[in-house]
């Protein structure tokens, strides 16, 4: 397959709009083409989080320090838990308690085996050997024998459910990373004291990030959800020479067209696009150019670009 390459540049006041002709396997010409915005993005976080203790109390220990990764569900830092570990152990004894039910168990079998012999009798040797009243007493017995044997089982699943919010409570003892990140912030230390909901770090995530920019409305409705996005860095001109990130690029995805318009000068539209950023070579703040592709054949036949 032949791959015809021309390109026409139609100025813009914000947006320039690349076309590339390519010649597709039957051998027909086909138009594709990329918006290139000349308003530059702003590199920003998907995830960031201020990291907060669920519960009241103490720091005991924090295991990360300002720049540490942190992983998923791993320990950020600890409470003082002694009283939630004595309770446990508390709620433990108490869901493990058995005695109630086995004394219910033993008055109900006792209680049945009087009914069996009323009704033993009765069949036996006919109606009065065993009085009405004592048929009755007997039954009442066995009836509320069983409704204690119910009460004490009852009273086992409160116990246990005690056990499992008890067990929560100390867990809640622990502060734990919602997702993996770097600490960027840390506001408090081992010995400070927390309010519940206190946050304790503020956790970005590096390894994905996201670029923010304007599309001028008359090119706005040509971009959609799902296109591929390239980026690459733009420094300021004023440092000097060419820095060695300005040379990479960066491949993501349009997930967001604003549908509401902003008037920014101009009629614009606000965009997101999101990428991976495995080598944490990017970070929050940078400004970038972004080029969007409006042809999804188009991107499947440029290489993807070098990131390191």
């Amino acid at each position: 397959m032949t791959l015809v390459k021309t390109a026409a540049a139609v100025a813009l006041s914000l947006a320039t709009t690349l076309s590339v002709a390519t010649l597709a396997q039957e051998g027909a010409p086909q138009a594709v083409s990329a918006l290139v915005l000349d308003e530059l993005g702003t590199v920003d976080w998907i995830e960031k989080s201020s990291v907060a203790a669920l519960r009241e109390g103490v720091i005991e220990k924090m295991e990360l320090r300002l720049g540490d990764t942190a992983l998923a569900g791993k320990p950020i830092g600890f409470l003082h838990r002694e009283t939630a570990e004595l309770t446990v152990r508390k709620s433990q004894v108490q869901a493990n308690m058995v005695g109630a039910i086995e004394k219910g168990n033993a008055s109900a079998e006792a209680a049945a085996g009087k009914v069996a012999r009323d009704q033993r009798l009765l069949k036996i040797k006919g109606p009065g050997m065993v009085s009405d009243e004592d048929r009755a007493i007997h039954e009442a017995e066995w009836k509320v024998a069983l409704a204690q044997v119910k009460e004490a089982q009852e009273a086992q699943a409160v116990a246990k459910a005690e056990l499992e919010m008890a067990m929560q409570a100390l867990r809640e003892h622990t502060i734990v990373a919602p997702f993996d990140g770097i600490v960027i912030k840390r506001m408090k230390n081992p010995g400070d004291s927390l309010r519940a909901n206190e946050a304790v770090v503020e956790l970005g995530k590096l390894s994905r990030l996201c670029v923010n920019g304007y599309v001028p409305l008359k090119d706005s409705f040509r971009v959609k959800e799902g296109q591929v996005v390239e980026i690459r860095v733009k420094l300021d001109a004023s440092g000097g020479g060419k820095e060695e990130i300005e040379s990479l690029r960066f491949r993501g995805k349009i997930t967001f067209v604003d549908p509401q318009v902003q008037a920014l000068g101009e009629l614009k539209r606000r965009i997101r696009a999101e990428f991976d950023n495995p080598d944490f070579k990017l970070i929050p703040g940078l400004k970038v150019q972004m080029t969007i592709y409006l042809n999804g054949d188009l991107a499947a036949r440029i290489p993807e670009p070098n990131t390191r």
